[in-house]
Protein backbone atom coordinates (compact mmCIF):
# COMPACT_ATOMS: atom_id res chain seq x y z
CA UNK A 1 0.00 0.00 0.00
CA UNK A 2 1.46 3.44 -0.88
CA UNK A 3 2.17 6.04 1.60
CA UNK A 4 -0.26 9.25 0.77
CA UNK A 5 -1.00 12.52 1.64
CA UNK A 6 -3.89 10.76 3.86
CA UNK A 7 -1.53 8.89 5.63
CA UNK A 8 0.78 11.92 6.02
CA UNK A 9 -2.54 14.01 7.86
CA UNK A 10 -3.29 10.90 10.16
CA UNK A 11 0.52 10.97 11.51
CA UNK A 12 0.44 15.04 12.00
CA UNK A 13 -3.15 14.48 13.86
CA UNK A 14 -1.57 11.58 16.17
CA UNK A 15 1.48 14.20 16.57
CA UNK A 16 -0.69 16.67 17.57
CA UNK A 17 -2.49 14.27 20.16
CA UNK A 18 1.07 13.76 21.44
CA UNK A 19 1.40 17.21 22.27
CA UNK A 20 -1.74 18.13 23.99
CA UNK A 21 -1.94 14.92 25.94
CA UNK A 22 2.16 16.04 27.17
CA UNK A 23 0.51 19.31 28.16
CA UNK A 24 -2.72 18.19 30.00
CA UNK A 25 -0.08 14.93 31.77
CA UNK A 26 -2.44 12.31 30.18
CA UNK A 27 -0.44 9.49 29.59
CA UNK A 28 -4.06 7.28 28.56
CA UNK A 29 -4.71 9.81 25.83
CA UNK A 30 -0.70 9.58 24.37
CA UNK A 31 -0.44 6.10 24.57
CA UNK A 32 -4.01 6.01 22.89
CA UNK A 33 -2.05 6.36 19.58
CA UNK A 34 0.96 3.93 20.47
CA UNK A 35 1.28 0.29 19.27
CA UNK A 36 0.86 -2.24 22.30
CA UNK A 37 4.82 -2.56 21.95
CA UNK A 38 5.54 0.84 21.66
CA UNK A 39 9.35 1.78 22.76
CA UNK A 40 10.42 5.24 23.70
CA UNK A 41 14.43 5.78 23.41
CA UNK A 42 14.91 8.97 25.92
CA UNK A 43 18.27 10.40 26.49
CA UNK A 44 20.58 9.52 29.26
CA UNK A 45 18.16 6.71 30.44
CA UNK A 46 17.96 2.82 29.09
CA UNK A 47 14.76 2.21 26.71
CA UNK A 48 11.36 2.11 28.13
CA UNK A 49 9.95 -0.99 26.12
CA UNK A 50 6.05 -1.90 26.52
CA UNK A 51 2.97 0.03 26.90
CA UNK A 52 2.86 -0.28 30.89
CA UNK A 53 6.35 0.81 30.90
CA UNK A 54 6.10 3.56 28.90
CA UNK A 55 2.49 4.60 31.01
CA UNK A 56 5.08 4.45 34.20
CA UNK A 57 7.09 6.61 32.49
CA UNK A 58 5.11 9.58 30.92
CA UNK A 59 3.20 9.28 34.58
CA UNK A 60 6.47 10.39 36.21
CA UNK A 61 7.69 12.60 33.37
CA UNK A 62 7.46 16.58 34.44
CA UNK A 63 4.57 18.55 32.78
CA UNK A 64 5.58 21.10 30.49
CA UNK A 65 3.94 24.59 31.07
CA UNK A 66 4.39 24.99 27.48
CA UNK A 67 5.22 22.28 25.10
CA UNK A 68 5.89 23.16 20.70
CA UNK A 69 7.02 20.80 18.41
CA UNK A 70 7.46 21.40 15.14
CA UNK A 71 8.06 18.46 12.62
CA UNK A 72 10.50 19.05 9.96
CA UNK A 73 10.34 15.90 7.52
CA UNK A 74 7.70 13.05 7.76
CA UNK A 75 8.40 9.81 5.02
CA UNK A 76 6.88 6.99 4.64
CA UNK A 77 6.88 3.85 2.36
CA UNK A 78 4.35 0.35 2.52
CA UNK A 79 3.45 0.13 6.70
CA UNK A 80 5.98 2.20 7.98
CA UNK A 81 6.75 6.20 8.71
CA UNK A 82 9.10 7.84 10.23
CA UNK A 83 8.80 11.87 11.27
CA UNK A 84 11.94 14.35 12.63
CA UNK A 85 11.91 17.63 13.99
CA UNK A 86 12.51 19.62 17.81
CA UNK A 87 10.44 20.54 20.30
CA UNK A 88 10.71 22.65 23.27
CA UNK A 89 9.46 22.46 26.51
CA UNK A 90 9.12 25.18 29.65
CA UNK A 91 8.75 24.51 33.14
CA UNK A 92 7.21 26.31 35.96
CA UNK A 93 10.57 26.24 37.83
CA UNK A 94 11.80 28.79 34.47
CA UNK A 95 14.02 25.93 33.16
CA UNK A 96 13.58 25.15 28.99
CA UNK A 97 14.24 21.90 26.89
CA UNK A 98 14.73 22.12 23.33
CA UNK A 99 15.44 18.48 22.07
CA UNK A 100 15.20 16.76 18.94
CA UNK A 101 13.16 13.41 18.18
CA UNK A 102 12.39 10.42 15.81
CA UNK A 103 9.21 8.83 15.55
CA UNK A 104 8.89 5.54 13.75
CA UNK A 105 4.92 4.61 13.05
CA UNK A 106 3.24 1.67 11.74
CA UNK A 107 0.04 1.13 9.87
CA UNK A 108 -2.40 -1.19 11.96
CA UNK A 109 -4.90 -3.33 10.08
CA UNK A 110 -7.41 -0.92 10.08
CA UNK A 111 -5.47 1.46 7.92
CA UNK A 112 -5.08 3.82 10.92
CA UNK A 113 -1.30 4.67 12.25
CA UNK A 114 0.04 4.44 15.00
CA UNK A 115 3.21 5.11 16.88
CA UNK A 116 5.61 2.55 17.46
CA UNK A 117 9.51 4.12 18.67
CA UNK A 118 9.82 7.65 20.13
CA UNK A 119 13.09 8.46 20.25
CA UNK A 120 14.48 11.93 21.58
CA UNK A 121 17.86 13.80 22.07
CA UNK A 122 19.25 16.96 23.61
CA UNK A 123 20.94 19.38 20.82
CA UNK A 124 24.05 20.02 22.56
Amino acid sequence: MAFSEIDAAAIRAMTDTHLDAILCNDPDAFLSTCTDDIQFFPPDVSPVLGREACRAYLKDFPTPQTFTAEMRSLEGEGDLAYSQGQALASFEDGSNTTFNWLAIARRQDDGSWKMARDMWVSPE
